[in-house]
């Protein structure tokens, strides 16, 4: 497996290839570049790369100018300290996006993710280059530990344990924190984030809210054979109504114990 890093930070580019030949001594690194122009050359000149580990900062500018001159068609691991180039990044055939500092864990997971993209071609006979449009799907199968809201000016991270549950609006999933407080999420809807969110530890109660197993502070019968979802965080507080026919499939998902 060829890959190249581009990174300016020599201690940060040093760092990454010394982990990945720990991680993966089978991988090859093709090249490392610091800057825009000289990872355009690089990328040119290369057959045979499948794989780029690339910062966003670079010494001439930032990563996003290498796209308007280069097709890239294999997927990328973006490696960065600045979160609001998230939703770009992944528009840039992003496979992972890592906030620095980097551990061999989170390069661990990120290698995998890509690997199980690897995988998912080779079965299906596809290419990297040609079948780059599947790994969405890909991606969306994967259990985040974080996801992505928006802010006032951008766009920020929120980690999925300090979540209590997330609700549907007329036009926004909101997710509640554990404080109380809450933050618009980029979710279109509750099957997007159950998708996303860890099913021990989330269930859908309503039509209009997901909470997690922690938020719930108390769980009443109701009538006919409906239960009634008492959630609390911080000083905010929410009951929902659960219906007769999921009462004993939630029930074992609330008797849940990960010991």
């Amino acid at each position: 497996m060829k890959y190249a890093i581009i990174e300016n930070e020599e201690y940060a580019r040093l760092n990454l290839q010394h982990s990945i030949e720990q991680l993966r001594p089978e991988y090859e690194c093709a090249f490392t570049a610091e800057s825009v122009s000289e990872s355009i050359r690089k990328i040119q000149s290369e057959s045979g790369l499948q794989l780029i580990f690339m910062d966003i900062e670079l010494d001439d500018g930032n990563c996003f100018e290498i796209f308007k001159q280069v097709d890239i068609d294999i997927p990328i691991i973006f490696t960065t300290a600045y979160d609001e180039f998230a939703i770009r990044a992944f528009k840039e055939n992003s496979i992972d996006y890592i906030l620095k500092p980097i551990s061999e864990e989170d390069i661990e997971f990120a290698l995998k993710k890509f690997e199980r993209f690897i995988e998912k071609m080779e079965e299906g006979g596809s290419s990297i280059a040609s079948s780059y449009s599947e790994l969405v799907p890909v991606m969306s199968k994967r259990n985040h530990d974080r996801v992505l809201i928006s802010t006032g000016s951008g766009y920020s991270f929120v980690n999925i344990s300090d979540i209590a549950w997330a609700e549907a609006g007329d036009k926004y999933i909101t997710l509640i924190l554990k404080d109380g407080s809450g933050r618009v999420s980029d979710f279109k809807s509750l099957g997007e984030v159950l998708k996303v969110f860890p099913k021990e530890s989330f269930y859908q109660i309503s039509r209009s809210v997901v909470a997690s197993i922690g938020s719930i502070s108390g769980v009443k019968k109701f009538f006919k054979g409906r239960l009634r979802i008492n959630l609390t965080a911080g000083k905010n507080t929410r009951t929902e109504t659960l219906t007769a026919q999921r009462r004993d499939e939630f029930l074992n998902w609330f008797g849940y114990s990960p010991h």
